[in-house]
């Protein structure tokens, strides 16, 4: 298999228009691969649209988003538009055009909201441009129509490139892609129903809003296969926290050529309470520890000057420790987990 490969253009401009008196959106649009989708297949569209503050959240039903991408293709109904994060509608789908609302979300300064929407091959065509643009509402309801009482002008655009190929045969067929995610640990599977000259799988994975992707390990390939062939990845390097982490898989034939599958997102939360004691203040000698994790741990009880007093290797579930010895007062129980957390306890011992 033989892939033609372009470079693509993200161009945007922030807003320098403080609508809100305090919020200022902005928006990026990307997609989810080097830009390239052939005739009859879907591309992800990556739509990032943030607030730079410096103070006030930017209303619920305030934000009127228009992506329009070119004739070349066309976004899929509606009902099959299923990345759009809590809170937001589509308004209208023509299929060359989405508009959008943060219909019950605000959204505070220094975050973002990430969108995938999908788009299928329509024509082969050279390289294309397609936009998002931010326009406002009124900040009270969402309504459908091509205009919303209260609009205002576009106040932020952004560009990227598409080119639809006429075809090209797949080197595989990719059954199915997702992502689990456990406290701050995303399990990565797919599966394949049949493989042609194809050597690897890299995993890449983006923490940031404006999906800039990096490798972070490969999965050898079965290569030749016309059955179904399952893979795993494990992925417990998270840098973030309580956000989305994108990945998608890089595709790689022996030639090296390559191919992307779709985006999956998972909701990371690396701060969960994985550990919790009982009874508190503890009175009989016995501490109970209750942990929530797929590994064992360990642990550290130490005195309120750091001192340490107890090195202690705990698994999940409930573990008993015998702190009879130790005098009345305050302690530390403390873990550091795999993916680099640390958590603490207080322990009051009252014998």
């Amino acid at each position: 298999m033989k892939f033609k490969l372009i470079l693509f253009t993200l161009a945007t401009t922030l807003a320098t228009l403080n609508v809100f008196g305090q919020a200022n959106p902005f928006i990026n649009v990307l997609p989810s691969n080097s830009g390239i989708v052939s005739v009859g297949t879907t591309i992800d569209i990556i739509v990032t649209i943030g607030n730079t503050g410096p103070v006030s959240a930017v209303p619920q039903a305030k934000l009127r988003p228009i992506i329009q991408v070119p004739t070349s293709v066309t976004f899929l109904p509606t009902a099959q538009q299923t990345g759009l994060p809590a809170g937001w509608t589509i308004l209208t789908n023509t299929g060359s055009q989405i508009r959008l609302c943060n219909s019950t979300d605000p959204i505070p300064v220094s975050t973002s909201r990430t969108i995938i929407l999908k788009v299928q091959g329509v024509t082969a065509t050279a390289p294309q441009t397609f936009s998002g643009n931010i326009n406002f509402g009124n900040g009270t309801t969402c309504a459908a129509g091509t205009s919303v009482a209260g609009d205002l002008t576009t106040d932020n655009s952004a560009l990227s490139t598409i080119e639809v190929l006429a075809g090209f045969p797949l080197p595989l067929i990719l059954n199915n892609f997702n992502v689990k995610s456990d406290n701050c640990i995303a399990d990565l599977n797919w599966s394949t129903s049949s493989e042609t000259n194809v050597e690897k799988f890299e995993i890449e994975k983006s923490e940031t809003n404006n999906a800039k992707w990096k490798t972070i390990g490969s999965v050898i390939a079965h290569g030749n296969s016309t059955t179904n062939s399952t893979y795993y990845f494990k992925d417990d390097n998270i840098s973030i926290n309580n956000n989305v982490v994108m990945y998608r898989l890089k595709m790689i034939d022996i030639d090296a050529s390559f191919m992307y599958s779709p985006v999956v997102n998972a909701i990371l939360k690396c701060d969960e309470q994985n550990l919790s004691v009982f009874p508190n203040p503890v009175t009989n000698g016995i501490l109970n520890v209750s942990l929530n994790s797929a590994e064992k741990v360990e642990a550290n009880l130490t005195s309120v000057t750091g001192q340490q007093l107890k090195k202690i290797t705990i698994k999940n579930g409930i573990n008993n420790i015998d702190v009879s010895e130790l005098s009345n007062g305050v302690y530390f129980l403390s873990i550091k987990f795999v993916h680099g957390i640390n958590q603490n306890v207080k322990v009051n011992i009252q014998k």
